[in-house]
């Protein structure tokens, strides 16, 4: 893992609690150097993209037309942040306000899966976003596993850092009488709506997944 040189103290060095954060996020931001674009023009490249934590790896997929996640995506170096807003600290003034969050940003060069494992990472992927939903589906077709790539990012010990900002509010060194304390970002499933073209009962995998929930936010006290 990388070492901050700022704030060290929301540095976390365990792999395992790398690991737990991710498998918490269905989000992230894929970024690359600077591109040569369609119009002919250099620029930087940031991609928001769905993505699951399957062993010591970030599975991403795409369109194989895609730039990023496309079938050129091999080799190249990159970086992948997700972050997750737990609460919004309001201190006793404004400079001493802040958020407490967590961070993850990993790198490494990508790689773009066989094509003889592609479907067998695609069904993981679903199943990492909607545990038991393959097998409540029809498979993959030919036609869609040829148009569908998937990027991996190695997940290497020494190219990662993850942060936690915790942290309590801060204790005034002056007189006041204002509220401080914290205020908690929640994240829940609602009620799902079904499809206006959809004749089924709801599904065990959204059903599972609605009454457990998913570890996106972390709960604070109230103050």
């Amino acid at each position: 893992m990388e070492k901050l040189t700022r704030k060290e103290g929301r540095q976390s060095t365990e792999r395992a609690a790398l690991e737990e954060f991710l498998d918490g996020q269905w989000w992230g931001v894929l970024t690359m150097g600077c591109v040569e674009r369609r119009d002919g023009r250099t620029r930087p490249l940031a991609v928001p993209t769905l993505f699951v934590r399957h062993e010591d790896r970030i599975l991403m997929h795409g369109s194989t037309g895609a730039g990023a996640m496309g079938a050129n995506a091999a080799a190249t170096s990159a970086a992948f942040c997700v972050t997750a807003m737990d609460a919004l600290v309001v201190a006793h003034s404004t400079f001493d306000s802040s958020v407490h969050y967590r961070s993850a940003v990993l790198y490494g060069d990508l790689q773009a899966a066989r094509r003889e494992e592609r479907a067998m990472l695609l069904d993981r992927f679903s199943d990492l976003l909607l545990p038991g939903r393959t097998a409540e589906v029809r498979g993959m077709t030919p036609k869609e596993i040829a148009a569908t790539n998937v990027v991996a990012m190695p997940i290497t010990d020494g190219d990662w850092v993850y942060k936690v900002n915790d942290s309590p509010v801060k204790e005034p060194d002056e007189d006041t009488d204002v509220w401080a304390g914290t205020v908690p970002f929640v994240v829940n499933y609602g009620t799902p709506h079904r499809a206006s073209w959809s004749s089924a009962e709801l599904p065990d995998s959204v059903r599972t997944l609605v009454a457990t929930g998913r570890p996106s936010a972390v709960s604070s006290a109230p103050v």
